[in-house]
């Protein structure tokens, strides 16, 4: 089991001082030196040790740490469909439990509404986790339990948003629906685009949106994403999309199949539309406690439009102006980006939006390697040295193998 070490001083020397000294148990030893740790240190850096032999790396890492900065306002990326993964979350939540709670009372929402329990599929013993009425509410339920973790851990947002579905999750942290109606909808929604008529597709290119919409005159498809000045997606019938990347493909433009089961994000999805809206009038939903960008317009969604169809049904026909979205948020002087989701992958995506030296802004709550557990205190790790002074004793009352 990793252990959490923080090493906490006012001054460069006691810091050093402190690491030489380190020894014990470690777990007893970490929940120590977190309880002793105080805000106002200028002088802070956290060891993440295996065992005891990595306290022998202590005084170096502390001779290293230079004082820290001003941790400047947070966003919150709510990763969407194509991050899910088998067994994403099993491990962390049963080392923190207040993920695997969030993850049941989203099951106890929708499996009555499911042809198969969710958690069977998302642990892989049933087929369908990248089909959207599976994958949706996985991703909500870890990302909700995720959000909750890390808000426990003393980290709240300044502003969220999320990647096409991953939007629904960023305004359900902003407080926009409860957690079961807001899994009551996202079932509902991923059903209906589920029922949607087949022959679909998405595909990614690599070249500015100006340069592929013109190429798109004349056909069924539609830019479904852009994700950075010089990256879109588009969508529409499998056959025209794949002869339009394959023109692109032969002048040596990079071109990916992106792996979902349809045209989203463009006229495609008309048909489920009027449904769609109508399950969004069921729920009671309330205006946005945290800042909300939207993927459909890449700004501020007004808070009372959050809960509204209209702002979902353009949410779901319009394109993801990703590119957008992280323009507003660094006009808005976000300095950390923490993606909530189980993969890393919008962290890579949100990363191309930056400058090269700044990527290290973002931050993946979540990988799958080297395991759950280890990359998430890696993550709370890495926002600490930012100067997001992590609650290292709330991490540790929250843990099954940490408290005592």
């Amino acid at each position: 089991m990793i252990v959490p070490l923080l090493l906490s001083a006012p001054t460069s020397a006691e810091l050093v001082a402190q690491a030489e000294s380190l020894s014990g148990d470690l777990p007893a030893l970490g929940r120590a030196l977190a309880a002793r740790a105080r805000p106002e240190h200028r002088f802070r850096t956290v060891l993440l040790a295996h065992g005891p032999d990595d306290l022998a790396a202590a005084p170096a890492a502390a001779a290293a740490c230079a004082p820290l900065p001003e941790p400047g306002p947070v966003a919150f990326l709510f990763s969407g469909q194509s991050s899910q993964r088998v067994d994403m979350g099993a491990r962390l939540g049963l080392e923190f439990p207040q993920v695997d709670a969030a993850v049941a009372r989203v099951c106890a929402r929708v499996d009555p509404m499911l042809p198969t329990p969710l958690r069977s599929v998302v642990a892989g013993a049933a087929e369908g986790l990248d089909d959207c009425a599976f994958a949706q509410p996985s991703l909500l339920g870890l990302g909700i339990g995720l959000f909750e973790l890390l808000t426990t851990a003393g980290l709240r947002p300044d502003v969220v948003t999320g990647h096409s579905f991953g939007e629904y999750v960023a305004a359900t942290a902003a407080g926009v629906w409860s957690l079961e109606d807001a899994a009551a909808v996202v079932t509902s929604r991923g059903l209906l685009l589920d029922a949607l008529p087949p022959g679909g597709g998405m595909i990614a290119i690599e070249a500015p949106e100006d340069v592929v919409a013109p190429a798109l005159a004349g056909t069924a498809a539609s830019v479904s994403a852009v994700h950075d000045t010089s990256s879109v997606a588009i969508a529409g019938p499998l056959e025209e999309i794949t002869a339009i990347a394959d023109r692109f493909a032969a002048r040596g433009v990079r071109t990916n199949r992106v792996g979902v089961g349809n045209a989203y994000h463009s006229p495609a999805v008309d048909p489920a539309m009027p449904a769609l809206a109508a399950a969004i009038a069921a729920v009671p939903g309330r205006p946005a406690a945290i800042p909300l960008v939207g993927n459909s317009t890449g700004d501020l969604v007004p808070p009372g439009d959050a809960a509204t169809p209209d702002h979902w049904t353009r949410h779901c026909r319009l394109p993801v102006r990703w590119s957008s979205i992280m323009d507003t948020l660094q006009a808005r002087g976000v300095a950390t980006y923490v993606e909530v989701g189980p993969s890393g992958v919008l962290s890579r995506l949100a990363a191309r939006c930056l400058p090269a030296d700044e990527q290290d802004r973002v931050v993946p709550a979540l990988q799958a390697e080297p395991d759950e557990t280890t990359a998430f205190l890696t993550a709370l790790a890495r926002l600490d040295a930012r100067g997001h002074r992590i609650d290292w004793q709330a991490v540790f009352a929250a843990s099954t193998s940490l408290r005592a």
